[in-house]
């Protein structure tokens, strides 16, 4: 082993704490800054990379919307086209009526001159209502076939104010052609909203 004088040592012990220092000094200052940010970097592109993946799926998304707002226009458009106008609500209201009640044995005995009015569901509703009254009569079960088709066939309408009572006096006997007793006869009387196509 080579014996260095004190002098020598103590040069070497210096310059191997000021290399150590150095290095760490490296080490922490700029490798350790530099591997941080590489980490941030790649923490960054897999953010970008997510973003973009949504990015993608929202225009995906944007097109199918498209459609479904084209297809509900022009299904708006066919039920539009089957609305009262605003011009003689009271025979649009009767022939819809009758058109309805054909296949089914209901009588209307007494529809009202419908009223126009706002709707009062919503916020500036394009929209205003027809509100008009039907009285009749009917055999319960043609009743609720005449109901639920004339529902099903114009969804812009509301019944409201439903009333049904036993038939009248007139119709307690029993009806032999169709084996129908007289008391299943009802009197019904409703409320219709429906909506008006609005002026364009």
């Amino acid at each position: 082993m080579v014996k260095l004088s004190k002098e020598k040592r103590d040069r070497l012990i210096v310059l191997i704490i000021g290399t150590l220092a150095v290095a760490s000094g490296l080490w922490f200052g700029v490798i350790k800054t530099r591997r941080q940010q590489l980490e941030d970097s790649k923490g960054r592109l897999e953010e970008a990379k997510d973003k973009l993946d949504k990015a993608k799926a929202r225009v995906q998304q944007a097109e199918r919307v498209e459609l479904e707002k084209e297809a509900a226009a022009r299904k708006l458009k066919v039920i539009e086209q089957t609305m009262a106008s605003g011009v003689d609500l009271y025979s649009w209201a009767y022939l819809l009526l009758e058109k309805t009640r054909a296949g089914h044995e209901v009588n209307i005995i007494d529809v009202t001159r419908p009223a126009k009015g706002e709707v009062g569901m919503l916020a500036q509703f394009p929209y205003d209502a027809a509100i008009f009254s039907v009285r009749g009569t009917a055999f319960y079960h043609q009743f609720g076939k005449f109901l639920a088709d004339f529902e099903n066939q114009f969804p812009f309408f509301r019944v409201q104010s439903l009333s049904l009572s036993p038939g009248s006096e007139s119709s307690v006997a029993s009806d032999d052609s169709s084996g129908r007793v007289g008391n299943e006869m009802l009197q019904f009387k409703m409320d219709i909203v429906a909506l008006i196509k609005p002026t364009q």
